[in-house]
């Protein structure tokens, strides 16, 4: 009996032994290999389509956005294409607006001109898109007012010089709809014609 109770006192205390070796009970105790994410980090939401904007960052470059080969009336068609896929929220204090021109490689301030018209329209305080950053919603650097951005992006250009681009409002970090247009002419004015593609965040 003796032998036996010895026998089983040494197998106890080997488990008990071996299960002091594994893995620590407390997974946040559990030490992390440098350069290695953390579990806890997650994605940064995506941009805007046809934005250059990172999180937390600035939202455009400050600059004239490549305007060639178009008529101011082109343009304005263009930024209305952009207003109707979302109008400013009764919480938005301003507007933001920028551009992307046929050779820009990223998003620049939009044309004065056109800053000045959206505020007018819309009775908001605006300005251009390089003035804003992006948080939970974009916001104008000066004041934090909580804003809308509105962005064209020209992305191509066909041998009839028919414009086809993108119209984008954004309005908070997983908020946008944006949709992609050919600007073609109608009765002597210039007309946003849906492509049918189309995108929402």
């Amino acid at each position: 009996m003796t032998c036996s109770r010895s026998v089983i006192g040494v197998v106890l205390a080997a488990a008990l032994g071996l299960a002091g070796c594994g893995p620590e009970a407390n997974p946040a105790s559990v030490r992390q290999l440098p350069g290695q994410p953390s579990i806890s980090e997650r994605p940064s939401p995506p941009p805007a389509p046809g934005s250059n904007f990172s999180y937390g960052n600035t939202i455009a470059l400050p600059g004239s956005p490549d305007t060639s080969g178009l008529e101011d009336a082109q343009i304005d068609a263009m930024f209305d294409a952009a207003v109707a896929q979302a109008q400013p929220m009764e919480e938005k204090r301003a507007i933001c607006v920028g551009m992307q021109g046929l050779n820009d490689k990223a998003v620049k301030d939009a044309p004065a001109r056109v800053v000045e018209r959206l505020g007018q329209m819309l009775r908001l305080p605006a300005v251009p898109a390089s003035q804003c950053r992006f948080d939970a919603f974009p916001f104008v650097v000066a004041t934090r007012a909580n804003a809308i951005l509105y962005t064209v992006k020209v992305e191509s250009r066909d041998a009839l010089g028919i414009q086809t681009f993108w119209a984008t409002a954004t309005y908070g970090n997983l908020g946008s709809n944006g949709a992609k247009f050919r600007l073609v002419q109608d009765n002597g004015r210039w007309k946003p014609e849906a492509t049918g593609v189309s995108v929402v965040s």
